[in-house]
């Protein structure tokens, strides 16, 4: 059987091949950049749990010291004998703020660590998707480099513009898969600052709460009330900053073009000095603290928002030039397919062998 006649026999299954290829081509460099992505996220939930297992241990300790004193009536009323009480209350104040700090920290570490997890659950999901593609990408084209390799068995020595073509096609193949592995990071990059976007509101919303809350404080509205809700208000706005924090650093290690956020700053006050020592003065120069913190995760926002869209402007840059890159793949592939068809035809109808001339008669050269 001829090398044209091969050629035809296998055609239908080689259109066949390509048309599968061009659904899954992405996939490998696409697998590539996102298991890194994925190996990051593990990384930082190992750093974050170990974070989280040293600050629990710190809280336990500080929750029994404060809970020694704030329980310890003979304590109180030795200290009170002895003319101390105000030492007991200093250091009952000092347990309590030290228990308290513990347990903000911890707090934020543990809701870094369910936005890690669930980033990893939805990067897992993810990776098996594109893991069955590359696979079937891979047997693929081990068909197709088969289905090539019987038919140009042997040296093509005979077919540079073949050999030539070849090279041409897998440099327009890396050319593409390094364009596609920045586009998949932008994209991922994108996807953390939307996060972070959400992250950055919720704090604002929170600092806004604080407000309300020390207004009411100003105006002698439920004080106690009012302390306690101030303080839980700027504790989520400080859980909020810190994983707004977290997401646009993510960010950043996959697109090195996006900037840090200005400083957050969330203005924390002290339960017992404010029940203690509440005034007007003190209150009025409280919410001027925390104004200030609205006002600088406002400016925050503004900048994670322009961050945003000069990522969504790169992306868009970024995918025209991966489409021209698979349109100048395409046109090579298909180049390719068309030279070796020529190649095939020509293997398959050569030249006639030619006559040499000797002293009796033409002699057949074969």
């Amino acid at each position: 059987m001829s090398l044209y006649e091969r050629v035809a026999a296998v055609s239908e299954r080689h259109n066949q091949i390509l048309e599968k290829i061009k659904a899954v081509e992405h996939a490998p460099s696409t697998l590539k950049s996102h298991e890194a992505y994925l190996s990051d996220l593990k990384s930082q939930i190992v750093q974050t749990n170990k974070r989280l297992e040293k600050l629990a241990s710190v809280t336990q300790i500080e929750r029994e010291q404060h809970e020694k004193y704030r329980d310890s009536t003979v304590r109180r009323l030795m200290y009170s004998a002895v003319g101390k009480r105000a030492d007991f209350e200093t250091k009952a104040e000092n347990e309590m703020r030290d228990y308290y700090d513990a347990l903000q920290k911890e707090t934020e570490i543990k809701a870094q660590k369910e936005t890690l997890e669930s980033q990893i659950q939805e990067a897992i999901r993810v990776q098996k998707e594109l893991q069955s593609a590359s696979t079937e990408c891979s047997q693929l084209h081990k068909e197709l480099k088969s289905m090539y390799e019987r038919l140009f068995e042997g040296p093509t020595a005979e077919f540079p513009e073949e050999d030539a073509q070849e090279e041409a096609t897998k440099a327009a193949q890396a050319h593409y898969d390094e364009l596609n592995r920045s586009l998949n990071n932008t994209r991922q990059a994108m996807q953390c600052l939307a996060e972070a976007q959400l992250m950055i509101k919720r704090a604002l919303l929170e600092v806004s709460e604080a407000l309300r809350y020390c207004d009411q404080d100003l105006w002698g509205l439920g004080s106690t009330l009012a302390d306690t809700g101030q303080r839980s208000s700027l504790s989520k706005a400080q859980a909020a900053v810190s994983q707004t924090r977290m997401l646009v650093s993510q960010a950043r290690r996959l697109d090195p073009y996006i900037q840090s956020l200005p400083a957050m700053n969330i203005a924390q006050g002290n339960m017992i000095t404010g029940i203690l020592f509440d005034n007007f003065f003190q209150n009025i120069n409280f919410m001027a603290m925390i104004q200030q913190s609205f006002e600088e995760v406002k400016r925050a926002e503004s900048a994670l928002g322009a961050e945003l869209r000069h990522a969504k402007r790169r992306e868009a840059d970024m995918r025209d030039e991966v489409r021209s890159a698979a349109s100048d793949l395409a046109s090579a592939q298909k180049d390719l397919q068309r030279i070796r068809e020529e190649a095939f035809m020509k293997a398959a109808d050569p030249p006639p062998p030619y006559m040499e001339q000797t002293a009796g008669s033409p002699r057949l050269q074969v």
